[in-house]
């Protein structure tokens, strides 16, 4: 299992984009439903700082790249983003209590 997190600002005037932005992004997953990944995007609440999660089981490819909203998401928070472009990090689970399936 593989888990990353991407955290980032936006600038006030992009925040109602970028969630619009997530909300498609999010429609084109749960349309297409793929198997072994489990995503969550947050956002710090009345806020302009965001937060995404991603877990990929085992042996799974990463299905968002292939996801026109996914990467319209992603041009959208490059555009609006304050400070460096946020990039994926990858995270080891130390615990959790029913966060996974």
């Amino acid at each position: 299992m593989s888990v990353f997190m991407i955290s980032y600002q936006v600038a006030d005037e992009g925040v109602a984009e970028v969630v619009e932005a997530i909300e498609k992004a999010f429609a084109a997953v749960d349309a297409q439903r793929p198997d072994g990944i489990r995503y969550a995007y947050l956002r710090r609440a009345g806020g302009t700082e965001f937060v995404a999660l991603l877990e990929l089981a085992d042996g799974v490819e990463n299905p968002l790249p292939g996801l026109a909203e996914a990467r319209r998401l992603q041009a959208t928070v490059a555009r609006w983003a304050v400070g460096p472009a946020p990039a994926p990090q990858p995270f080891d689970v130390l615990g959790d209590y029913r966060m996974r399936g």
